[in-house]
C-alpha cells in the first residue's frame, strides 16, 4: 500500500500482527491511518495493539504508537429512548503529552481513563460521561445507559452528583 504513495489509508479491522505493523509503519511514514478494533473502550485498545506483539518488542511498539497515535475513538449502540432506533455512545481519546506517558509506561496505562475523565479541555470524554449527557438529553434511558456503564458503580454516583433520581436504575 505505501508503493502507491496514498495520502490516508482505512484498514477494515486490525486482527494480526502483520496488519497491525503495517498500520504502524504507514502512520510513522507519515501516512493518516484510520483502522477498526474490536475493544471495549481506549485503554483496552491500546493494550491490544501492544499485545500482538512478543513481549521483546512491546517497548518498541509503546515507542511507535506514542510518536504516531492521535486519538481512539470507541462506541457502544444503545437503543433511544422512543425506541426508533440506535445512539451511540462514544467514549474519545485524545493523544496529550500526559496519555503519551501512560502509553509509554506499561505500569501507566491503567491511568489513561482517569485522564480521559480529566481532559475535557482537549475534547475527551469517557463512555460513562457519554452516556450521562445522552441521558440528560433524553436520547436514552437511565437503565439502558446502567446496563453499559463501564463503572457502574461510579455511573451511578455521577448521576447521583448532577442531581438525577438513581432509583431509576437498576444494576
Amino acid at each position: 500500500m505505501l508503493r502507491q504513495d496514498p495520502d490516508d489509508i482505512l484498514i477494515g479491522e486490525m486482527r494480526d500482527v502483520e496488519t497491525v505493523s503495517a498500520a504502524l509503519t504507514a502512520a510513522q511514514t507519515g501516512h493518516f491511518v484510520m483502522s477498526t478494533l474490536h475493544t471495549i473502550d481506549a485503554t483496552e485498545t491500546i493494550n491490544r495493539i501492544i499485545d500482538f506483539f512478543p513481549l521483546h518488542q512491546q517497548k518498541q511498539v509503546r515507542i511507535m504508537l506514542a510518536g504516531t497515535l492521535r486519538g481512539i475513538i470507541s462506541q457502544r449502540l444503545l437503543p433511544r429512548a422512543d425506541g426508533q432506533g440506535r445512539v451511540p455512545a462514544v467514549e474519545v481519546m485524545v493523544m496529550t503529552s500526559r496519555i503519551r506517558d501512560f502509553v509509554l509506561d506499561s505500569d501507566q496505562t491503567s491511568q489513561i481513563s482517569q485522564a480521559i475523565k480529566e481532559g475535557e479541555f482537549y475534547g475527551m470524554t469517557t463512555f460513562d460521561q457519554a452516556l450521562l449527557n445522552l441521558y440528560e438529553e433524553g436520547l436514552i434511558t437511565l437503565h439502558d445507559a446502567a446496563q453499559v456503564a463501564s463503572n457502574p458503580h461510579d455511573f451511578k454516583l455521577l448521576v447521583q452528583a448532577k442531581g438525577h433520581d438513581v432509583s431509576l436504575m437498576t444494576l
